[in-house]
């Protein structure tokens, strides 16, 4: 995803979910840590819609990996 544009929004959210667009349609795979670096989520994301109403509120890092690259985003969630 390194070159590709990619999304997600909204951020921070109160929705249950976050949408993650790219302009490959290729499947994401999604892992969320919390801030202690445990992973509190791993998901393979086909619908660009994470859903992540699981999580308590507060900050995570999000490492969204598609076709052997892989970006870090921060997640807040309200």
């Amino acid at each position: 995803m390194e070159g590709r544009s990619s999304e997600m929004y909204p951020n921070p959210t109160s929705l249950g979910y976050v949408m993650l667009s790219s302009k490959n349609k290729a499947n994401m795979s999604v892992r969320v840590f919390d801030v202690l670096g445990k992973q509190v989520l791993n998901e393979k994301v086909n619908d660009n819609k994470l859903y992540v109403s699981s999580l308590n509120t507060g900050i995570y890092i999000m490492k969204v990996s598609q076709d052997n690259a892989t970006i870090t985003k921060k997640l807040v969630i309200q």
